[in-house]
């Protein structure tokens, strides 16, 4: 796996996180940060499972180890632990709701309480949800469709439907705002277009000028100003962010050596680990000495130690037993969230 496409895409985690972190702590208002951080991270899960998938093709077998070595041995561990906590400290809560939670169906079952409502932080792993939603109709794709265009074109198709159910939702009002917007239907626009646009590219060998990466980034950015349509975040950004993704390493050395800083690599390498874990120091920021300033950093430490101690070297112990192809340790470690 080329060296320079692993920096970057730690990099743009290290991007998206912070994004996240930004918004879950300090809010800065005039953009919806976190939102943005999250959306990145779906294009480039969409485009690296589009290569691992269609490009690479993958044993399903193999494929599904890696995603459950990637994802649940650490997911498990948060979920207990959550749950744990919830249940000494009094938070209502049905056995319903923590099978739903491990089988990613949180988003869909049960609605009451709706994942935003109850009192366990677990409010972020809808967007869990939609990535293991979304992987697994694109393992099935692999197994109907073998042609790469014919899976571009198809990819592509299911990314606008998914943007014009979310036009129907906002134009309709049939389910609430802070809700339509994290269903699987609504939100995996980012990753399909990522994954369609991934294998079009490479198929047509479009190639751009170094100017354009930069200039989509910052028109998707814009997307989620709080002064611009709210419509724009789930309509344009899809396909700015998928395009800017899709060329980052044609894009200005300015943007490609901001995504190679160490500390952004860095973050980008713990992201899923910190991802899991902030959400209760976010919560519950106002009960931390310091408040939300020491709540993230105690988020960092803990995602920190999660990925050393667990998600690293479980990952590697498992893909090392289980899967045929793909053991080297830089490949496991740098794969896809």
């Amino acid at each position: 796996m080329n060296k320079e496409r692993i920096i970057i895409w730690d990099g743009w985690r290290g991007m998206a996180i912070s994004l996240l972190l930004i918004g879950h702590f300090f809010d800065l208002k005039w953009i919806w940060e976190d939102r943005l951080g999250v959306d990145a991270f779906f294009v480039l899960s969409g485009m690296l499972m589009a290569s691992i998938l269609f490009e690479k093709r993958m044993r399903l077998r193999d494929f599904y180890i890696r995603r459950f070595s990637r994802i649940m041995p650490t997911f498990i561990v948060f979920v207990v632990v959550i749950y744990t906590f919830a249940w000494f400290a009094g938070m209502a809560f049905e056995s319903r709701e923590v099978i739903s939670t491990l089988g990613f169906f949180r988003t869909i079952y049960p609605l009451d309480p709706h994942i935003w409502a109850t009192d366990v932080p677990i409010g972020h792993i809808w967007s869990l949800n939609v990535e293991e939603h979304a992987y697994v109709v694109m393992s099935l794709l692999t197994l109907l469709i073998f042609r790469q265009r014919k899976a571009a074109f198809f990819l592509i198709l299911l990314g606008f439907i998914s943007i014009g159910i979310c036009f129907y939702y906002y134009r309709h009002e049939a389910i609430a705002p802070d809700q339509f917007q994290i269903r699987t239907e609504s939100a995996v626009s980012f990753i399909f277009l990522s994954a369609g646009y991934h294998l079009l590219k490479r198929q047509l060998n479009i190639q751009v000028s170094s100017a354009w990466p930069v200039l989509a980034l910052v028109a998707a950015f814009a997307c989620y100003l709080n002064v611009v349509p709210a419509w724009l975040a789930f309509s344009i950004a899809p396909l700015l962010l998928a395009f800017s993704l899709n060329h980052i390493r044609e894009a200005h050395v300015v943007l490609r050596s901001f995504l190679e800083l160490k500390v952004l690599r860095l973050m980008g390498l713990w992201s899923f680990s910190i991802y899991l874990w902030q959400q209760p120091f976010y919560e519950y920021a106002w009960a931390i000495p310091g408040g939300h300033a020491v709540a993230v950093v105690m988020a960092i430490g803990v995602g920190f130690l999660s990925f050393y101690l667990l998600e690293n070297p479980l990952r590697i112990w498992i893909n090392g037993r289980w899967t045929k192809s793909l053991r080297k340790e830089g490949e496991i470690v740098n794969y896809a969230r």
